[in-house]
C-alpha cells in the first residue's frame, strides 16, 4: 500500500522510540475517527509499524502518552519527519476509500496543531 525509496526508509529509520509511539497513536486515532475499522485500515497500521520499526512494548508504552506530550513531540520533530507523519494520516484517513465529514475535519485540524504540511503526498 506504501511506496518508499532507500531515502524516505532512511528518514523513516531515525524516529525515536516516543516520536513512533507517537504516530502510532495519531494513525489509530484516525483509523477510528470516522467510527468505522476497516480491514484495510488494520492492513495498514502494521504496515506503518513495520516501516518504522515500532516494537510491542514501544506499542504498550504509547498508550501512557498524554496528549500534551504527544503534541510537543510531534512539533519537535524536523519538518521531513512532520511531513511523513502527515503522509502516514493521509494514507490512513484514504485506505478505506472514502473520506468522511469526520476524517476531513480531523485531518485539518491535526493539520494545524501539528504544523504539518498540507499536501504530504508530494514529498
Amino acid at each position: 500500500m506504501l511506496n518508499f525509496t532507500a531515502l524516505d526508509k532512511l528518514v523513516l529509520s531515525n524516529y525515536s522510540s516516543i516520536e513512533k509511539e507517537c504516530i502510532y497513536q495519531v494513525v489509530c486515532a484516525a483509523m477510528v475517527v470516522d467510527g468505522e475499522r476497516d480491514p484495510q485500515e488494520y492492513e495498514l497500521v502494521k504496515e506503518i509499524i513495520d516501516i518504522i520499526g515500532l516494537t510491542e512494548k514501544e506499542r504498550e508504552e504509547s498508550r501512557q502518552l498524554d496528549e500534551p506530550t504527544l503534541t510537543q513531540t510531534i512539533l519537535n520533530m524536523n519538518d521531513l519527519q512532520r511531513a511523513y507523519v502527515a503522509k502516514f494520516i493521509a494514507h490512513m484517513i484514504f485506505a478505506d476509500g472514502k473520506v468522511t465529514e469526520h476524517e476531513q475535519v480531523f485531518f485539518d485540524i491535526l493539520l494545524d496543531k501539528f504544523n504539518l504540511p498540507k499536501d504530504p503526498d508530494n514529498l
